[in-house]
């Protein structure tokens, strides 16, 4: 199979976001787990506190939880956007055997 150096370049980019989309969603996978151990322990001291104080110490609420998964998700797409950036600056020459 011949590339030309532009295919090769959609290829290994297409590799690449694959890889870094795989990376992020372990992170969202990680950040699901901590809210629902979050809501676990909210659950547990809930029957014994007033619902204001659980209120108060809900670190983990949907606005947070929200703004961590976009920092998740700006992240991949800026690792993605700056390894496009770098591969662009390079020129490939495929050699036939």
């Amino acid at each position: 199979m011949s590339m030309d150096s532009d295919e090769l370049r959609r290829v290994i980019l297409f590799q690449l976001n694959r890889n870094v989309v795989v990376f992020y969603k372990k992170y969202l996978s990680i950040l699901e787990d901590i809210s629902k151990d979050h809501q676990i322990m909210k659950d547990r001291i809930g029957t014994h506190l007033p619902e204001e104080f659980l209120d108060n110490i809900d670190y983990l609420n949907k606005e947070k939880y929200n703004y961590i998964r976009k920092k998740i998700l700006d992240g991949g797409n800026e690792i993605y956007r700056e390894l496009e950036s770098s591969l662009n600056l390079l020129n490939f020459n495929i050699k036939e055997k």
